[in-house]
């Protein structure tokens, strides 16, 4: 998976390829994606290996240039009839397209020191993005920022609602309070129900009205007579006045029989 490219002055043979991890050779934004670069001197010349560079070009607008990477530096003899393969990383930050990928080494001939750049790569590449995974640092900080913002104003809201239930509570408790003791005031025997007469057969309710009546003319004397004085003469007298009229009475009579 390369392009050989051949310089005129010797015959070194340089390719990249992806490593059989990335088999579609795509590149993950802000990843490290692996090459390797393959040389091999089968000329006469010795040459070193200075350094390795890419670019990215845009495939619309004929393969314009979009940005270089930096250059990697390496300084490894290449003498006549050998081969060496060199690890090499590409970074990308663009969007999810399809970009093209330019990929070159620079060589030294050990005659003249001349540099010479060769391609080992151009072709496009499809850029994407990196999976997500739970154990990113940058995601693991969001979810615990999330997750501090989300019990903060759980906390807050628990708060403010059983704040509110208290005060509720409380007023509740206190007016409760108030009716149960105007309660146990006016009844001073809640457990005591009053009678119905519906149940007391008739002829207990007529002797116990007669024994009342009978009670009350035997103990007060002078109820019987005071009352017939109020209504005969429709003058009040009093006890004095008619215990005097009876002594006078006695008196008299006791005259006569002298």
């Amino acid at each position: 998976m390369g392009i050989f490219s051949h310089h005129a002055a010797d015959d070194v043979t340089v390719t990249a390829t992806f490593p059989e991890s990335n088999t579609f050779g795509q590149l993950v934004n802000g990843q490290r994606n692996d090459l390797f670069i393959h040389l091999a001197n089968n000329g006469k010349k010795n040459y070193t290996l200075v350094s390795a560079g890419a670019s990215y070009h845009d495939p619309l607008r004929n393969w314009a240039l979009v940005k270089n990477q930096t250059i990697t530096r390496f300084g490894v003899p290449l003498v006549s009839g050998s081969n060496y393969s060199a690890p090499f990383n590409v970074y990308s930050e663009h969007r999810p397209s399809e970009v093209g990928l330019t990929v070159w080494v620079n060589l030294a001939d050990g005659t003249t020191k001349e540099i010479l750049p060769i391609t080992a790569f151009n072709q496009t590449v499809s850029v994407v993005e990196p999976p997500l995974s739970w154990i990113d640092p940058s995601l693991l900080l969001v979810y615990s920022l999330l997750l501090a913002a989300l019990g903060a104003g759980a906390w807050l809201a628990y708060n403010s609602f059983m704040g509110n239930q208290a005060g509720k509570k409380g007023s509740k408790r206190t007016v409760k309070r108030a009716v149960v003791v105007a309660k146990q005031e006016n009844q001073v025997y809640p457990d005591v129900k009053p009678y119905e007469e519906e149940w007391i057969p008739a002829h207990h309710l007529k002797s116990g009205g007669s024994k009342l009546k009978k009670r009350g003319g035997k103990g007060v004397p002078g109820a019987s007579s005071g009352a017939e004085e109020l209504t005969s003469g429709g003058e009040v007298t009093s006890g004095a006045e008619t215990s005097g009229a009876e002594g006078r009475k006695v008196k008299g009579k006791k005259g006569k029989k002298a």
